[in-house]
């Protein structure tokens, strides 16, 4: 099943590459680099504690330990079928492209829209099985486009469309801001604002803040739909529907490298030169890419 999944999603974005316009786009960056584009400072290992692990017939004794690893590559872009994280596009579809604040300004009501891609890059070997599935491509999911379909996996999102859960975030923004964010609020991604609708359509006129928030709903819908699991179990991994947003830190490393920071971070913080007036050292002004770092914690007696 896992092989099959990852064979469908790499069909579907060739099958996107044969019906969109050749050498469309503009737009050329510089590839993701493994050496250069991960902070490995922040792996953070550490020994936590024991652990005990049943076997056939007597328990064996493990070391717990845990580290940040950064798993996934996340790019978001207004232009569809363009990937930071490769550099370059596979044929841009206008019907599909999203649009940023900064480029049109006509409508002041206008939000910010991004397609958006996924990568697992599964540079640092395990202890712990884990269960995640290899890719994901926007352009090819109409609940990413529309926030009514969106509404067929998140139903409870109309639970939390009003002002009271929307005011609750203003306190998910401030712990976020000052440390982590609250996993009691999974509903708010801190100063991104709502993790609903679970689409590329954010409600912020801010390209760095919205982009960014674009991500983390990513990551948020590929957890509700068992794509990946959460790490911090010490052995194997657990599916979480509802994601422990904690357990998660991303770094924007186009257009330019910036540091790492807790999901719904302000983009004051590490958003300097995210949005050069023209284009980032490593690629264009309005085109994202995030690397993930997920919490990892691990028995050394797990099979």
């Amino acid at each position: 099943m896992k092989k099959a999944k990852t064979i469908i999603i790499s069909l579907l974005i060739v099958a996107m590459s044969y019906i969109a316009e050749p050498n469309s786009s503009a737009y050329a960056g510089v590839p993701f680099n493994y050496i250069t584009d991960i902070d490995y400072g922040e792996l953070d290992y550490k020994i936590t504690g024991i652990c005990f692990c049943k076997k056939k017939w007597w328990w064996v004794m493990g070391i717990v330990f845990q580290y940040w690893e950064p798993f996934m590559l996340i790019d978001t872009s207004h232009e569809s079928n363009y990937s930071a994280a490769i550099g370059t596009s596979v044929g841009n579809i206008p019907s599909l492209n999203g649009k940023n604040k900064s480029q049109d300004v006509a409508d002041p009501s206008e939000s910010n829209f991004a397609q958006s891609h996924a990568f697992l890059i599964p540079i640092i070997p395990n202890i712990c099985s884990r269960w995640d599935y290899g890719a994901w491509w926007s352009e090819v999911d109409p609940t990413w486009q529309s926030d009514t379909l969106s509404a067929i996996i998140t139903p409870e999102s109309t639970l939390f469309a009003n002002y009271a859960s929307q005011m609750a975030c203003s306190a998910d923004a401030a712990a976020t801001n000052v440390g982590f964010p609250l996993d009691a609020l999974p509903w708010c991604i801190g100063s991104g604002g709502s993790s609903y609708p679970m689409t590329g359509h954010v409600a912020d006129d801010d390209i760095i803040q919205a982009n960014s928030t674009a991500a983390a709903r990513l990551i948020y819908k590929l957890n509700r739909i068992g794509m990946i699991c959460d790490a911090a179990a010490k052995c194997g991994c657990m599916y979480t529907p509802v994601w422990i947003k904690s357990h998660y830190k991303m770094a924007a490393v186009r257009p330019n490298v910036s540091s790492v920071y807790p999901l719904g971070k302000s983009a004051m913080v590490y958003g300097a030169g995210q949005n050069p007036p023209f284009s980032g050292s490593l690629g264009p002004n309005d085109q994202f890419l995030w690397v993930v770092y997920r919490l990892q914690r691990c028995c050394t007696c797990c099979e």
